[in-house]
């Protein structure tokens, strides 16, 4: 948008001015095909010529016109490559829709600011104007067109009046044109349009006429919040727009498929968003649609049941729930299209991911294996279908600790759905992550940590800095930053993390492995006493596995659980091993050390809880020795603590009666 001065900022022009100022000047058609860059200098700076005003000025200015003025309520945010009527359509649809048609005061640049100083004022003018304006307003409507696309998006104007109103707190609203939301209603037909259309979002990328006005825009923003934060803004606004806009027209759609088809769309909504219950209630309303509109055994219906298959598998529910509804919507399908055919291989896939979200990884394998045949067939190893099936199979690997065979696997699928969606898409980011445990679990941090970040910065500014996912990507990096050597960053961004954590008591197990891996960071940093803070909270808890640590073994790959060892001579204990393989594999560990292999030596050091068991055992005073001798018996037999590996009596100094000289 172009910048320019406004006398007034704080009043506007009534909505129904925009058909007045239309009409005074020969109607529609006079409009029609003008961008509103082409009315403000076509109309708008010809009418004000006399008075050198802005319009609104001008307007209050004329009796015959003064009503029209008033404070404004609404600030707008649009583009000025948009099509002036669709502008003024999306206006009076957003306030009408609303029952606002006649409070609406608008604040519109083209109005509101004098084009006849546009030139004359510096960016610093221009950025407190508007910001000024909007903050009195208290509300900012965004005309986004194409839906698909947004102008506006990539205008760094218009991006400064979305940063104005996450740091003012101002409620944020999106319109569309008539036109705008009937295109929206029929490109949702294509599954991937949606997230596509996300994916497009990123608000670092905008420009400006003016670069330097670029500039100082985004200065702002780094100063006060972050493109994070308003990009989070947009992709809410917008999301929940989305949401309404579909629920709403179901009603209006004048056939039952068409009646589905947009509650299965609305699921996909759902489903980006990570919300199963929704999602699961979207996608059942669509199969009970298409089985009415068309049988059971129609192609929309069998696709969307392996959907909803799909989604009540994620939400963990007992299995007879979802995988006979997966075998017989595979058995209809193979029947109906062949087992070649690429829903059948979707539906495939879907099983796929079902079975190893629910811990059959095995099973999983065999599905996901069988299907990458099946593709390599019939798309190949380069296609997005063929990618997804990659990723799963690297996903089965990962649980199943074969960590080297699943990064094969995860780079492929990787590469092909960058190239293919873009890093931020929701496929891209599930192998992402992917591939970043399989690296990190094979002592390759140099190349997970990057990933780690890109991981982050997109989860919190798609599903927001407190979603679920977002926090399991801040551990990811955390445990990254860690085995790159970086324990100080990994403490100071885990220790925000459990801060954000500490009124969220449905995500306790989350706090709970944040909590081991500071005390970790602590460690790595030789802050022993710190370390031990977190560590006697830990071992404070009733955590059920508390022999198991938070690492996997960097050469089986298997959770380390009992005494953990390290390599005295590598930094900061970044390379964790478990005592089988130090016992039998001492050449795999010593391929990691970075120094002399004749050098090398290890520790050992038993679990939290267990360490502080025997460490109280070794301070005990005589009157409490045999109670604590106890416990510690008890915690080792009933967590299975190899007889190698437990305390022994005689090493308690209380407890070794040799010490005493009259015996």
């Amino acid at each position: 948008m172009t910048a320019a001065a406004s006398s007034s900022p704080a009043r506007g022009l009534r909505l129904s001015y925009l058909r007045h100022f239309i009409n005074s000047h020969g109607g529609e058609t006079s409009f029609a095909g003008k961008t509103t860059a082409q009315v403000c200098f076509e109309f708008v700076v010809p009418l004000t010529k006399p008075s050198e005003l802005s319009l609104v000025d001008h307007v209050a200015n004329d009796p015959t016109t003064a009503a029209y003025v008033a404070p404004a309520n609404w600030y707008v945010s649009h583009a000025w490559q948009y099509l002036f009527l669709e502008t003024v359509d999306s206006l009076e649809r957003f306030f009408a829709d609303r029952g606002l048609s006649d409070d609406a005061v608008i604040w519109f640049c083209v109005f509101n600011n004098n084009q006849h100083l546009a030139s004359s004022y510096p960016f610093e003018y221009w950025s407190t104007t508007f910001k000024n304006g909007l903050a009195a307003i208290g509300n900012v409507v965004m005309i986004m067109h194409p839906w698909n696309d947004p102008i506006v998006l990539r205008r760094s104007w218009c991006v400064f009046e979305v940063y104005v109103a996450v740091t003012m707190g101002a409620r944020f609203e999106i319109a569309l044109a008539q036109g705008q939301e009937a295109t929206f209603l029929n490109d949702i037909a294509d599954d991937g349009a949606i997230h596509r259309m996300l994916a497009t979002i990123k608000c670092e990328n905008s420009e400006a006429t003016v670069p330097s006005d670029r500039d100082g825009i985004f200065d702002l923003i780094r100063a006060e919040t972050s493109f994070i934060a308003v990009d989070r803004l947009i992709f809410s606004t917008l999301s929940n727009w989305i949401k309404a806009a579909l629920e709403a027209s179901i009603a209006s759609a004048p056939t039952l498929a068409e009646k589905a088809a947009r509650w299965r769309h609305l699921g996909h909504i759902y489903d980006r968003d990570n919300d199963d219950v929704e999602t699961e209630r979207c996608f059942r309303h669509a199969v009970v649609l298409f089985t009415r509109a068309n049988g059971p055994n129609d192609l929309e219906t069998l696709k969307t049941q392996s959907e909803l298959a799909l989604c009540i598998a994620f939400q963990r529910k007992p299995q007879l729930e979802w995988e006979p509804l997966f075998l017989s919507t595979l058995s209809a399908l193979v029947d109906l299209l062949g087992a070649m055919h690429k829903t059948t291989l979707v539906a495939r896939l879907r099983l796929t991911v079902a079975l190893s979200w629910n811990g059959d990884h095995r099973g999983a394998l065999t599905v996901g294996l069988g299907t990458l045949d099946l593709q390599r067939a019939t798309f190949g190893l380069r296609h997005w279908q063929t990618a997804g099936t990659l990723s799963a199979i690297g996903g089965a690997y990962n649980q199943l600790y074969m960590y080297r065979v699943a990064a094969r696997y995860l780079r492929r699928a990787l590469l092909v759905q960058e190239a293919t969606f873009g890093h931020d898409h929701t496929s891209t980011q599930t192998s992402a992550s992917r591939l970043t445990n399989a690296l990190l679990n094979t002592g390759n941090a140099v190349r997970a940590l990057p990933l780690a970040q890109r991981l982050v910065a997109s989860s919190e500014r798609i599903l927001g800095p407190l979603h679920d996912s977002a926090i399991v990507d801040k551990i990811t990096l955390g445990v990254a930053l860690l085995n790159a050597g970086k324990a100080n960053e990994a403490q100071a961004l885990l220790t925000t993390l459990d801060a954000i954590l500490e009124g969220r008591p449905e995500l306790a197990t989350r706090q709970f492995s944040v909590l081991d891996h500071i005390a970790v960071a602590f460690w790595y940093q030789s802050q022993y006493e710190k370390a031990a803070t977190y560590f006697y909270y830990v071992e404070s808890t009733d955590e059920l596995t508390p022999e198991t640590w938070p690492a996997n073994c960097l050469v089986c790959g298997k959770a380390i659980v009992g005494c953990v060892v390290m390599c005295t001579g590598c930094p900061g204990g970044i390379f964790m091993f478990c005592t089988s393989c130090l016992a039998r594999k001492v050449a795999r560990l010593q391929l990691l050390c970075k120094h002399d292999p004749s050098t090398t030596t290890y520790t050992t050091t038993p679990p939290p809880r267990r360490f502080f068991l025997e460490k109280d055992l070794l301070e005990a005073s005589y009157d409490r020795v045999e109670m604590l001798w106890t416990d510690y018996a008890s915690y080792c037999t009933m967590h299975n603590v190899p007889l190698h590996e437990r305390l022994a009596r005689t090493s308690v100094p209380v407890l070794n009666r040799s010490w005493h000289p009259m015996l």
